[in-house]
């Protein structure tokens, strides 16, 4: 399977940027086995095993807000429900060790059939307020 159509990268501004370089690497190296591969003084990318990037960048203090145009919210693959429960107690250990009051669960863990059979998934925040999901979707083939 090639990579045409496949996502390449996303890119995020943060209103503070070393809180996020820290959640993020949290979020993508702890919990999904991002590697990161570049950083230089104004951004960061993390590589996935199937080759999609995030970076983030240093941006302006203008809060985030998931319905002004632009982006709603990233969905990340879990392999099962238990792993995405595992993945909602280390997010919420993350948020109490760190005092991260702005990065915040949305949902606890729970089905969501309207989605498709099996689509069960947490919603969370980052520092920003962009809406995060960690799903399993085992219909979406």
């Amino acid at each position: 399977m090639g990579k045409l159509g496949a996502l390449n990268h996303v890119s995020l501004s943060s209103s503070d940027y070393e809180q996020s370089k820290k959640f993020y690497t949290f979020l993508l190296v702890d919990l999904l086995q991002y590697k990161q591969f570049r950083e230089v003084t104004d951004w960061v990318m993390w590589i996935g095993a199937n080759g999609s990037a995030i970076c983030i960048s240093p941006g302006n203090k203008t809060p985030h807000h998931k319905f002004t145009p632009g982006l709603h919210h990233l969905a990340f693959n879990a392999e099962t429900k238990e792993q995405v429960d595992e993945f909602y107690h280390k997010i919420v250990d993350f948020q109490a060790k760190n005092k991260n009051e702005k990065s915040v669960i949305l949902d606890t863990p729970a089905e969501h059939a309207e989605y498709g059979p099996g689509y069960y998934s947490v919603y969370f925040t980052d520092p920003d307020g962009i809406k995060l999901e960690i799903a399993t979707t085992p219909d979406y083939q």
